[in-house]
């Protein structure tokens, strides 16, 4: 992993707007996807405590995937991952697949449903082809070493920049409670969802896995936004760094169109971005 990834700074109108490049985190053609930093530690203890094959199911836009074959590759483990066969792949699933090959993952077809019925159905499949001690792992790796690695790097960040707003996108909310694990108790945090959810049910979630209370004198300034995003609907919108249209995009679209309400300094928290057909 990159120890410290870049802070850029853009011109949004007339305001400034740190960007944390977090989406720079892996080396060595790792996705560009900054919840591996958890991840990677996660799986290595996984395999300490005894673990050699990993499992997951993916979707049509999330690089999660790619992740788990990219570590377990460097960690020696065995990676299988789930792919759901969907009528329409989209403009992400092929290059990710090619991914998934290239760090030598098994991949198992699956019928796609709902994300809970997919992985009831991978569940039973995984059992009963790897045993027991063999482990699928979560729905979005909502992994606490994600949580603890997001807190240094925000802490780090915040020390140098001191922001009054963090505009972050949240799809598990992982690297939101992350960041808000790091809160220094000053600023905002927003969160902008990238698909449409049950806010109030989200907002307590995150705060619980932060270990944070929220509001009062001593409570974070957490706000979660729902603009009614699907999850797979992507954003079109114009961005001056490489940006995931499917995740962050959604969240610097928001920015971008509030950014006289905010109050600066601004810090945007890039998560992850797009890859092209070629690129490592």
């Amino acid at each position: 992993m990159v120890e410290e990834t870049p802070l850029e700074v853009y011109r949004v109108e007339s305001r400034i707007v740190y960007v944390k490049r977090e989406d720079m985190c892996c080396r060595n053609f790792g996705p560009p996807f900054s919840k591996m930093r958890g991840v990677y530690k996660h799986l290595l203890r996984l395999k300490k405590e005894g673990c050699s094959t990993i499992g997951y199911v993916d979707t049509k836009v999330s690089m999660a995937g790619w992740g788990v074959a990219w570590c377990a590759k460097h960690l020696g483990l065995r990676a299988v991952v789930f792919d759901p066969q969907y009528q329409d792949a989209g403009d992400v699933l092929p290059l990710h697949r090619k991914k998934w090959e290239q760090f030598g993952a098994e991949i198992v077809p699956i019928q796609p449903s709902r994300m809970s019925i997919v992985h009831a159905r991978a569940e039973k499949i995984f059992r009963e082809k790897f045993g027991q001690k063999a482990i699928l792992l979560k729905d979005g790796l909502p992994f606490d070493e994600t949580i603890e690695e997001t807190s240094k790097q925000w802490r780090r960040t915040a020390e140098r920049i001191k922001p009054r707003t963090t505009v972050v996108v949240v799809g598990s909310g992982t690297i939101c409670a992350g960041i808000l694990s790091g809160w220094n108790g000053e600023g905002d945090i927003v969160g902008i969802l990238c698909a449409s959810k049950l806010v109030e049910k989200k907002q307590s979630s995150i705060l619980r896995r932060a270990g944070v209370l929220h509001g009062g004198l001593f409570g974070v300034r957490l706000q979660l936004v729902d603009p009614g995003w699907t999850y797979t609907e992507p954003s079109l919108s114009d961005c001056p760094f490489p940006c995931n249209r499917y995740y962050d995009l959604k969240a610097w679209q928001w920015l971008v169109e509030n950014i006289n309400r905010l109050e600066g300094p601004i810090l945007f928290w890039n998560i992850g971005r797009n890859i092209d057909d070629g690129e490592e």
